[in-house]
């Protein structure tokens, strides 16, 4: 069950890289680090099934959580902000 969730995560990270290069292409190129980051999110998410590289997804995606959450905002502000 597990397993099944850490692909199916990874294609999520996945469906972000695509979404955000659409969105990067489209509109504007402030997107590309969150690009940058989903793409090493997803490589992370798929070496995860073994041992080694496990402990250290879980202390990246820790760290990384918050980092792609402030480049979510800041982001979407950028984008969005009155003209």
């Amino acid at each position: 069950m597990e397993k099944g969730l850490t692909v199916l995560t990874a294609l999520v990270a996945g469906g972000v890289i695509i979404v955000s290069l659409l969105a990067a292409i489209i509109q504007r190129i402030s997107v590309i680090p969150v690009t940058v980051l989903a793409a090493i999110f997803m490589v992370l998410l798929l070496m995860s099934g073994s041992e080694r590289f496990s402990e250290l997804s879980e202390e990246l995606e820790r760290v990384a959580f918050f980092a792609v959450l402030a480049l979510f905002i800041i982001s979407f502000l950028v984008l969005y902000r009155p003209v």
